[in-house]
């Protein structure tokens, strides 16, 4: 499986929704998308489906039964490997008003059939470039009994989201011989920052002051319990990983 950008997350809840919406299924049957965004919050998002649900709203003349693509979770199973590459959730929930949806302006599919259709749409089907194969979860359809006067299953379907490893700065090495501390680094140009009191080594900006110092030569051993900490920082990339050193 290619690596994805970290943009990749949004993008598959969009393939999902598409990939429900071009079924003949669907085709009554409105797919929304929770993902509150400055244009259409979450209160909005939801007004439309309890409208679709109330008979408010139709769609090709037929209400009563929506699906709703929640924004998708993600866990890290494989924790040894870079990215992270993360195990991806995402739960299509889909609702029915019983008495609009099987009444005459009704889409007469139940709810219940509806979730089936969501499940075989979604398994085994490859977005491509978001993420991988698209799989029902073991546990894939549940009922949900948290919304009054509908009836709602969630469709658990899941996938592999690889990040691609970000580039980081060399760790720096630190040395305590003679009577002296000396730090380097492996990338050329790249500043040292340490500090002495426990403190994380960074440069520091306007919005969170640091203690880091800036090293420019080596420097004498602190007294014993000292805890020495440093690290390197390139331009461009982001810092490395803190060395240390307990004295």
């Amino acid at each position: 499986m290619g690596c994805y950008n970290l943009m990749s997350l949004q993008r598959f809840q969009l393939d999902i929704a598409s990939r429900l919406q071009e079924s003949p299924f669907f085709a009554n049957v409105p797919v929304f998308i929770l993902r509150p965004r400055a244009a259409l919050t979450a209160a909005q998002i939801q007004d439309r489906i309890n409208a679709s649900l109330g008979a408010l709203t139709t769609q090709n003349g037929k209400a009563g039964l929506c699906a709703t693509v929640l924004m998708p979770l993600l866990n890290t199973q494989k924790q040894e490997l870079p990215g992270p590459y993360f195990h991806l959730k995402c739960t299509v929930r889909v609702q029915e008003n019983v008495i609009v949806n099987m009444g005459p302006n009704g889409t007469q599919i139940a709810c219940e059939d509806a979730a089936i259709a969501v499940a075989q749409s979604l398994h085994l089907w490859t977005p491509g470039g978001t993420a991988g194969i698209v799989r029902a979860a073991q546990e894939t359809i549940a009922p949900n009994t948290a919304f009054e006067a509908r009836v709602t299953y969630d469709v658990l379907m899941e996938s592999e989201l690889e990040l691609p490893c970000p580039p980081k700065t060399v760790q720096p090495l630190l040395i305590n011989t003679d009577g002296s501390i000396i730090l380097t680094c492996a990338d050329t140009g790249a500043a040292i920052y340490y500090t002495l009191d426990g403190t994380a080594p960074w440069p520091g900006n306007a919005s969170y002051p640091s203690t880091g110092i800036f090293y420019n030569g080596p420097f004498a051993t602190p007294e014993a319990g000292t805890l020495v900490r440093c690290a390197a920082f390139a331009t461009g990339v982001p810092g490395s990983d803190i060395n240390w050193l307990q004295l």
